[in-house]
């Protein structure tokens, strides 16, 4: 098996949910942080470390928050929601909150085409005027379409990215590098695998094009083409922020994901990522900051099991609350 091999299968253990985190071989239980307290962390890195329970919003969002997926994405599989515990625990607190879900490996367009009826059920549903999007990874992209390229500056109030590669990943390239950008059987088993699962019977393996996927989130095409195309609105409020993981620990705060590590190699020396997506690359409209955590620590994955600087409910709650500060 390649090098490469080895590696798409990682990845597609974890995004089919049938990896398990490992840590030096310590099975770590669901919902449980990973101390980094011995490990020195850059000054600039924010901390969401501050226990306590998480209490009642002092007030709601004006608008409804909508929670976005990423690339080979889903709102719900069985029990294992994508935002782990994140919908029900801003919920609970008072906001009114929804989750969409789009074809998960498809094209920017493709994706903002099935994500516009969904806003606009939720804006009918709830008599909203607007909504404020929370996206992960490709979620941030798909949303920038909808404003800038289908009339959504009206109806989107806010853009919070997490995560987003704005500038573009270097994985792509390393995907091409070995798979080359024709017609690939491992491409072909690797879209009937999604659809099997992801999709849940709802959608067909001709569905999906991890290629057309891969080539839009490559730095070429953000730069030279989506970018340029797709500027911001005045009428929406973008904000983001960006993780960052390193092989050890030092220096972030967060020991990155052994699914993730094998990604290492596509980023030069140096470069901060959370294992998919540079910093820089995640930074886009008003930036937030850079917190302890992967790419899929970002999320809550797996099964709640972050670093300790990165409480991930704290996070999601504190950024709730900061858009109702803001009047959003």
């Amino acid at each position: 098996m390649t090098r490469f091999m080895l590696s798409l299968g990682l990845f597609c253990a974890f995004f089919t949910g049938s990896g398990q985190r490992l840590y030096a071989s310590e099975e770590i239980a669901p919902d449980e942080y990973i101390e980094e307290a011995n490990r020195e962390v850059d000054p600039d890195i924010a901390d969401y470390s501050e226990d306590g329970d998480l209490r009642a919003a002092a007030r709601p969002t004006r608008y409804p928050i909508v929670l976005l997926h990423g690339f080979l994405g889903w709102d719900q599989v069985f029990a294992f929601d994508y935002f782990y515990k994140v919908r029900a625990t801003l919920r609970g607190q008072g906001y009114d909150v929804f989750a969409t879900t789009v074809n998960p490996v498809q094209t920017v367009a493709v994706r903002a085409r099935e994500l516009a009826p969904q806003l606009d059920a939720i804006m009918q549903a709830t008599g909203a005027p607007r909504l404020n999007i929370i996206a992960h990874s490709m979620g941030g992209l798909d949303t920038r379409y909808l404003i800038s390229q289908m009339g959504f500056d009206r109806k989107i109030a806010s853009l919070t990215t997490i995560g987003t590669p704005h500038h573009g990943s270097p994985i792509p390239g390393l995907v091409f590098r070995f798979l080359g950008k024709g017609d690939n059987l491992l491409y072909k088993a690797f879209e009937y695998l999604v659809a099997g699962f992801l999709g849940k019977g709802q959608r067909q393996p001709t569905d999906l094009d991890i290629r057309a996927n891969l080539q839009n989130l490559s730095p070429e095409f953000l730069e030279r083409e989506f970018n340029p195309r797709n500027p911001d609105s005045p009428d929406v409020y973008y904000q983001s922020y960006a993780g960052v993981s390193s092989l050890t620990g030092w220096g972030t705060g967060d020991r990155m994901d052994p699914l993730l590590a094998p990604f290492q190699v596509a980023f030069g020396l140096g470069k901060r990522n959370d294992g998919l997506v540079a910093e820089d690359s995640a930074e886009w409209g008003r930036y937030r900051g850079t917190v302890s955590a992967d790419h899929i620590d970002l999320i809550g994955q797996l099964f709640g099991s972050t670093s300790s600087r990165f409480r991930h409910l704290r996070f999601y709650q504190t950024l709730a609350s900061d858009l109702a500060d803001l009047g959003f």
